[in-house]
C-alpha cells in the first residue's frame, strides 16, 4: 500500500508566543517516524509531511497528498491541532473520496466516537499505540477483528476492544527517519550554538499521577523499558549514519529505573558514542550520582516539572513532590554545569491570584535559567478535564470548543478569583519577571553563541514585547 502521515503545523496554536515556540519547541515527529518504520517492515510506502517545518499551505498540502496517490492518510493530532487534522480530512476527501483517512493521538484516542460523530470525513480512528494496529488495517484484516479502534459500519459507529500496551518495545522497528528532513529540525544546544536534534526514546509509561498528564492516554502508566541493546543501536544510527550530535530523551521521567539508567551509561562510554542530549525527569529522583553518571556520558540540559510554588496546589494536583524537593534538585543540578529548565502550570486546583504571585517568586528563587509558563488546559482524557467538570478546587471550564484549549495566550477554565484574562496577563507577566533579570539575560544572550543569543533573542522580543495578539 502507498501511505502518507501527516503532522499538522501547530506553532500558530502558541498564539502570541508562537516566535519562541518556533526555535524552541519543533523536533521530528517521533511518533509518525515509529509508524512509518513499522509499516516499511511490511514493505509499504511510506510518506511523512511534517507541514510544520516544511512551510506547506493548506493546499499545498492536499496537492502534496493527492500527487502521491495514496491508499491511506493518517493524522495525528492533540486537542489544539483537533480542527486542523478534521479541516485536512476533508478536504483530501473531496480530492479523492476513496483515500482511507485514519486519525491518531491524544485527542481521538481519548475521544474515539465522539470524533467520529463530529467528522464524517475520517474512516477509521486508532486508540492508543499505533504500531500494531496500523499494520493489521493495512494487511486487509477484517475491520471489526483488529482491537483497538473505532469505525463506520452501515451507517453505525462501532468501537473494538481496547488493544493491549506493546510489551515488547525492541519488537518496534527503529523510527524511520531517512523520512524527515532531519537538517530543518535546529535548536540552540548549550556550548553548541543552534543545530540539528533529534527525539529518542527508551521508555513508555509513567507510574506517577500527575492529573494534567495527556502521555497517559496513549502510553499508560505501566512503565515499559527497551532493552539497553536496542537503545544503543538507536543512538549509534543517529550518531553516526545521520550524524546527529544532540539528542532529545522524551522519556516522562529521564533516570527513573537507576539500574537500567546505569546499564546503558556504561554501554555508551563501552561503544565510545559521542554526543550531548537533554531530557525531563522528576525532582524527587534525582541523585548526585545519577547527575554524576548522566553529565559522564553529555547530559547538558534537564527539565523538571515545578508546576507551582504552593504545596496544596502541587498535593492537588498529584505531583507527589515537595517545594524543598524543587530547591534542592536545582541547587545540586546546578553544580554539575547542567543547564535547567522548569514547567509551570498556572490554573491548577485552588489557584488564587495570591498562589500565582508566589509561584512567580519561587520560580525566581530558583537556580534555573529557562521556564515554560502554561495556563492549565484540561486536555479530554486526564483527570484534571475531570475536576474542572466538576469544579473541583474552584476551577470553572469555560467551553468545549476543542480550537480554544491552547496552554499559551489564551485559556478555557477560570479559577476561584482568576478571569481567563487574568490568566493570560499572568502568564506574561511570569515569563517576564522570570527572563528580565540581569543574570538570566547575560547567561541567555552567552549560553550557545552569538547566532543562538540573535535568535533566540529576537523570537522572545517578538512573543512578549511586540506581539499583540493572544
Amino acid at each position: 500500500m502507498n501511505i502518507v502521515l501527516i503532522y499538522p503545523e501547530f506553532t500558530d496554536i502558541y498564539g502570541r508566543y508562537r516566535f519562541a515556540a518556533r526555535v524552541t519547541v519543533v523536533y521530528p515527529p517521533l511518533g509518525l517516524m515509529y509508524l512509518a518504520a513499522s509499516l516499511e517492515r511490511d514493505n509499504h510506502k511510506v510518506t511523512i509531511i511534517d507541514t510544520e517545518v516544511e512551510g506547506l499551505t493548506k493546499s499545498e498540502i492536499i496537492k502534496e497528498v493527492l500527487r502521491k496517490k495514496p491508499d491511506i492518510v493518517g493524522i495525528t493530532s492533540t486537542t489544539p491541532l483537533h480542527h486542523k487534522a478534521i479541516e485536512l480530512f476533508h478536504r483530501i476527501k473531496q480530492g479523492d473520496s476513496s483515500i482511507k483517512t485514519i486519525a491518531g493521538g491524544p485527542h481521538p484516542t481519548a475521544l474515539p466516537m465522539e470524533t467520529l460523530r463530529e467528522c464524517k470525513d475520517i474512516d477509521i480512528i486508532v486508540i492508543g499505540e499505533a504500531e500494531e494496529t496500523i499494520r493489521e488495517i493495512c494487511s486487509g484484516k477484517q475491520l471489526s477483528k483488529i482491537s483497538g479502534i473505532c469505525f463506520r459500519s452501515e451507517g453505525k459507529i462501532k468501537l473494538t476492544r481496547r488493544r493491549s500496551l506493546i510489551a515488547d518495545l525492541d519488537s518496534i522497528p527503529l523510527p524511520a527517519r531517512h523520512l524527515v528532513k532531519n537538517e530543518k529540525y535546529l535548536w540552540s544546544v548549550p556550548k553548541k550554538g543552534i543545530i540539528p536534534v533529534t527525539p529518542i526514546m527508551t521508555t513508555r509509561g509513567c507510574p506517577y499521577k500527575c492529573v494534567f498528564c495527556s502521555q497517559l492516554v496513549i502510553f499508560g502508566r505501566s512503565m515499559r523499558h527497551r532493552s539497553v541493546e536496542n537503545i544503543v543501536q538507536e543512538i549509534d544510527e543517529i550518531v553516526n549514519n545521520y550524524k546527529i550530535k544532540h539528542l532529545v530523551f522524551y522519556d516522562d521521567t529521564l533516570g527513573l529505573n537507576k539500574k537500567l539508567t546505569y546499564e546503558l551509561i556504561a554501554a555508551i562510554k563501552r561503544e565510545k558514542l559521542d554526543f550531548t542530549f537533554e531530557g525531563m525527569t522528576r525532582v524527587n529522583i534525582i541523585s548526585r550520582e545519577l547527575l554524576e553518571k548522566l553529565k559522564s556520558i553529555g547530559l547538558n540540559r534537564l527539565s523538571f516539572g515545578v508546576e507551582s510554588g504552593n504545596q496544596r496546589i502541587l498535593d492537588a494536583a498529584k505531583k507527589g513532590i515537595t517545594l524543598e524537593q524543587i530547591r534542592k534538585a536545582y541547587v545540586l543540578t546546578s553544580e554539575f554545569d547542567i543547564e535547567t529548565r522548569m514547567s509551570i502550570v498556572l490554573g491548577l486546583p485552588f489557584e488564587t491570584k495570591k498562589t500565582i504571585e508566589n509561584t512567580i517568586k519561587f520560580m525566581k528563587s530558583l537556580k534555573c535559567y529557562q521556564a515554560y509558563v502554561n495556563i492549565g488546559t484540561p486536555f479530554p482524557g486526564t483527570e484534571y478535564y475531570d475536576m474542572a467538570v466538576k469544579g473541583y478546587g474552584g476551577i470553572k471550564l469555560l467551553t468545549n470548543d476543542w480550537r480554544e484549549f491552547r496552554r499559551w495566550g489564551n485559556a478555557v477554565i477560570e479559577v476561584n478569583d482568576l478571569t481567563r484574562a487574568d490568566l493570560i496577563k499572568y502568564q506574561k507577566r511570569a515569563l517576564m519577571s522570570f527572563y528580565m533579570t540581569p543574570k538570566r539575560i547575560a547567561y541567555n544572550l552567552k549560553r550557545a553563541g552569538v547566532r543562538a543569543a540573535w535568535v533566540n533573542g529576537r523570537s522572545a522580543i517578538k512573543s512578549l514585547l511586540l506581539s499583540k495578539n493572544n
